[in-house]
């Protein structure tokens, strides 16, 4: 075995744990400025009774913090993907690829304002509900794909795969309640805490090549998991 192939694996960690903190960094920021949005809002904005969407509303003065928010979150998830597709499985990947592109378009399409009386485009609030659609379809169906794909041999290890799912599945029925704002968020950093964990386990990963010893990789990714 020669000297540049035995440093390879090596190498290609520190590729996979620079990836790994580049995703995080992203995603800690979109979470920041999806929190930070409320402070911007109008006075009739109330973060317990309104969305996330609602902060990223059409005609809404500081609505470019929720959207900032939003790309961010989409960029860190792509990002991410790039690190743990090996992991995912394909349909995981095309999953989780769909939720970051979803995310641009939940950004580029905002919601009605939550004022009666003000002025929208009807089409644009339909594209934000679709895409808004497609983001809680993809991380829902992304996740289950992924907890079959790793074939968790106990509660614990799957605990929190299972937590996200019943997070994301749960929360969406209780949209006409009076607290949809807080249970919102917390689905969204319910759903960042995931990637935020993917991104960890990622750097746990030996980083070989696909065609250098799959198995071994396959028990760190269970002993990660």
């Amino acid at each position: 075995m020669s000297l540049d192939t035995a440093s390879r694996p090596r190498q290609d960690l520190r590729v996979r744990r620079r990836t790994a903190l580049g995703a995080a960094l992203v995603l800690v920021a979109s979470l920041t400025f999806l929190a930070l949005a409320p402070l911007v809002m109008p006075e009739s904005y109330s973060w317990v009774e309104h969305g996330t969407s609602e902060s990223a509303a059409q005609t809404i003065d500081g609505a470019w913090v929720a959207r900032l928010g939003f790309i961010l979150y989409g960029l860190a998830v792509l990002w991410l993907v790039r690190l743990r597709s090996h992991a995912w499985g394909p349909l995981g990947t095309v999953l989780h690829l769909g939720f970051g592109a979803s995310m641009f378009g939940v950004a580029a399409f905002a919601t009605k304002p939550w004022e009666e009386g003000v002025p929208y485009v009807v089409s644009e609030d339909l594209l934000h509900g679709i895409f808004s659609g497609a983001v809680g379809f993809s991380f829902i169906a992304g996740v289950t794909t992924v907890l079959v794909v790793r074939r968790h041999r106990t509660l614990r290890s799957a605990s929190p795969d299972l937590a996200a799912l019943g997070v994301a599945a749960v929360v969406p029925l209780m949209m006409s309640s009076g607290i949809w704002g807080v249970l919102q968020r917390v689905m969204f950093f319910t759903a960042g805490a995931w990637y935020l964990r993917e991104a960890w386990i990622g750097t746990q990963q030996p980083g070989l090549p696909r065609s250098s010893n799959p198995s071994g990789r396959a028990h760190m990714e269970e002993a990660a998991s």
